[in-house]
């Protein structure tokens, strides 16, 4: 097992090329964590607190029950994986899974959220069409706006607000 925890650290350092870690050292959040906070901590707490809320979970059938707690311990390897990378690593794995579960959170928010509030008339068609363009990634891919991504977090956040407020006011957001 330990011929393959050290294979992980090689691997990981695949990942770490200009490009990722110009984007990763220049991200809001993932910033500062690749400097000073190993990702692999916050993994460790989030799956223990799956673990927990699998273990302790009622008003189940014992099959859920048990379904529950195995996709639970299987996450434990994920913590596990990341601590044996660098915190640079680290964070460039997290950089990959943030901006890709964003990028198709907010793809689905542009193209399905939106259509199918538009086919039915709905008056937060508008504001789930605006939410996905803000958030679908692709700016700060370029190397000339890479350096100032905080800033395009920062107003993205900006824009968020009056697309939230317009889309809770339609009464289709619960």
């Amino acid at each position: 097992m330990s011929g393959f925890l050290d294979q992980i650290k090689v691997n990981g350092s695949k990942f770490e090329t200009p490009f990722t870690i110009q984007q990763v050292e220049s991200h809001l959040v993932l910033g500062p964590i690749s400097r000073h906070f190993p990702l692999a901590y916050a993994a460790w707490v989030i799956t223990l607190i799956n673990v927990g809320r699998a273990f302790f979970a009622i008003n189940l059938q014992w099959a859920e029950y048990g379904v529950g707690i195995a996709e639970s311990v299987f996450w434990l390897f994920l913590p596990l994986l990341l601590s044996k990378m660098t915190r640079r690593q680290q964070a460039i794995v997290g950089w990959m899974a943030i901006k890709g579960t964003l990028g198709f959170a907010a793809f689905m928010m542009a193209t399905a959220g939106a259509g199918v509030a538009f086919q039915r008339g709905q008056s937060d068609a508008w504001p789930l069409l605006c939410l996905g363009i803000i958030w679908i990634p692709w700016v700060e891919f370029l190397p000339t706006v890479a350096p100032y991504q905080k800033f395009v977090t920062i107003g993205r956040l900006l824009l968020s607000i009056p697309c939230v407020i317009l889309g809770v006011r339609s009464g289709y957001w619960h």
